[in-house]
């Protein structure tokens, strides 16, 4: 019958195939398995020997287990942590997509007021921002001394008196605040290029 020639052919080539595995040089392998073995047999019959270690072995398991339910816990805050990190870059990269074109508009006009000893108000954009420049670190704490030089030098007001020494003392401040302006400005711009540079893929 055809079915008892398939039948008969199926055993003989399962047959053969395991006589290949057999004869297979592995000793690799099997150093490995033995390796393995001898130590788990082992410690089998030395539990079958002592009944009694069946309590220690609970207490072992219990502690794994709120070690590694401690370890869990650890490895999502951190996670956690890691994407409001990843939110909080990106939030203050599109500050500094806003203030970067409203700083390098601004610099010249700081640059001029040193010149003329005129008294330039801060940009109403940064103005409006003062409130989220932390989300910056150090490019919002520059914006913000920027800011209290130029309210500064704003609040000054001229002497009076016709008193040469006055009036020098007078300009020599007003253009050391105009100066530590124009470098905070700087400072900001430098930070926030560097700030839209960080990748947060």
């Amino acid at each position: 019958m055809p079915g008892g020639a398939n039948a008969t052919a199926r055993p003989r080539r399962y047959d053969r195939w395991q006589g290949d595995i057999a004869s297979a040089n592995v000793p690799t392998m099997d150093w490995m398995v033995q390796w393995i073995r001898e130590p788990v047999a082992a410690a089998l019959r030395w539990f079958e020997a002592h009944p009694g270690t069946a309590g220690w072995l609970d207490a072992v398991g219990s502690i794994a287990a709120i070690v590694f339910v401690g370890l869990f816990a650890l490895f999502q805050g951190r996670r956690t942590k890691s994407h409001e990190d990843v939110d909080r870059i990106r939030r203050a990269q599109g500050l500094a997509l806003i203030l970067i074109p409203v700083l390098t508009a601004f610099r010249p006009k700081i640059e001029k007021a040193i010149i003329q000893e005129s008294k330039p108000a801060p940009p109403d954009e940064v103005v409006h921002l003062l409130d989220q420049l932390y989300v910056l670190g150090v490019a919002g704490g520059s914006i913000l001394q920027m800011v209290a030089m130029l309210e500064a030098n704003q609040r000054a007001e001229r002497p009076l008196n016709e008193n040469e020494d006055d009036q020098s003392m007078y300009k020599s401040i007003a253009r050391q605040r105009l100066g530590d302006a124009l470098r905070y400005c700087e400072d900001a711009m430098q930070a926030l290029m560097k700030l839209t540079r960080i990748r947060t893929a």
